[in-house]
């Protein structure tokens, strides 16, 4: 079984390393002359545009490899069907899940090599990418897109604190208000022109204090404070104007906590939260629901295979944006919104495995 096994997986990962190529070569210049005129348009150099293209490549890859599972799926195993190749194995006892058990290694193998990618090499090649973005294409200078304004967090039930503009590169607050409350009445409140990082605590500069109690109000003015202490960090701050997909897992999960305490709703991150771990099984569900398609008919030739193939791609895809949308919404819980996709899929290919002759 070793010699059937090597030989069914040859075929597969031949098609696939063929598919994986191609699919990343229409990627590539489809994105290019769409965006050509852009380029041209900033003056953006030449050696720019190239690393713009490198930085890009493993989210391309991401993406267009459960495609080419599918399609290496559909052409590979109907080519054995369509030579009656597939017909000779059963008739010597093999059964349809033998056959497909290399396949299926194969699947889950990707899987499991595409989640360790996409939280190693894609988050830093994403921020790469859209670094370039910012300075070339949209000419945001890094001293403007390291900054964030409008900022309100909620310390726990009795402390909100609003920021009106954080610069990340300078580590430095503007316009801070401290807002202290009981029994949900006003008892205090802090206004600082600055709130400084220094010496790994918050300090803030140039403000007054204003206590309320009895109906009375006491003020005072202050140079700099530094008994205050708070539940976020300079990183915390910076990391809200991250794009989920320049974060890896584990970067992502901290700053939803740091964001919980903080008392923002956490809903959106959540959801992107489960795709990081539910878009790599895509490879292996895809190829579940190739393998009984691909057996069933003998006429899956590479025409028919590659139509079937953008198919049953676009519906996948498209229900993972309606199910990601729903949640990002509140609709659908982040569990359901990142894996109902895989799971109706899964389903659906261990049904028609089970129906598909043995």
């Amino acid at each position: 079984m070793k010699i059937l096994d090597r030989y069914i997986s040859k075929q597969f990962l031949n098609v696939l390393l063929f598919t994986i190529a191609a699919f990343i070569a229409i990627f590539l210049i489809v994105d290019l002359i769409e965006n050509l005129d852009r380029f041209i348009d900033k003056h953006v150099p030449y050696g720019v545009v190239f690393q713009y293209y490198i930085y890009y490549l493993p989210d391309i890859f991401t993406l267009v490899l459960p495609v080419a599972m599918l399609l290496s799926s559909l052409l590979s195993l109907g080519q054995l069907s369509r030579y009656n190749e597939i017909t000779a194995m059963k008739s010597s006892g093999i059964s349809l899940y033998r056959l497909a058990f290399p396949l299926i290694v194969i699947g889950l193998a990707v899987s499991l090599g595409s989640l360790v990618f996409n939280e190693s090499l894609v988050p830093d090649a994403n921020r790469a990418k859209y670094k370039i973005k910012r300075l070339y294409l949209d000419k945001i200078p890094p001293q403007i897109y390291y900054r964030r304004s409008n900022i309100t967090i909620m310390e726990g039930r009795h402390r909100r604190v609003t920021i009106r503009l954080y610069d990340g590169e300078k580590k430095t607050a503007y316009n801070v208000s401290i807002q202290s409350f009981e029994a949900g009445e006003l008892t205090s409140r802090i206004d600082a022109k600055k709130m400084v990082w220094k010496k790994d605590r918050w300090q803030l500069q140039n403000g007054t204090v204003r206590v309320f109690s009895d109906n009375q109000e006491t003020f005072s003015k202050f140079a700099v404070r530094k008994d205050l202490t708070f539940n976020f960090l300079p990183k915390d701050l910076a990391k809200i104007q991250k794009k989920p997909e320049e974060m890896n897992y584990f970067e992502l999960r901290t700053f939803i906590d740091k964001m919980r305490k903080a008392g923002v709703n956490p809903t959106k991150w959540l959801v992107d939260l489960q795709f990081k771990l539910a878009f790599p099984l895509t490879n292996l569900i895809i190829v579940l629901f190739g393998i009984p398609l691909a057996v069933t008919g003998r006429r899956t030739g590479p025409a028919l295979g590659f139509g079937l193939s953008l198919i049953i791609v676009f519906i996948f895809f498209g229900m993972i944006k309606i199910t990601q949308s729903l949640g990002h919404d509140g609709t659908l819980s982040p569990f359901w919104a990142a894996w109902f996709s895989d799971i109706f899929f899964g389903s659906l290919g261990i049904l028609l495995m089970l129906k598909a002759r043995k």
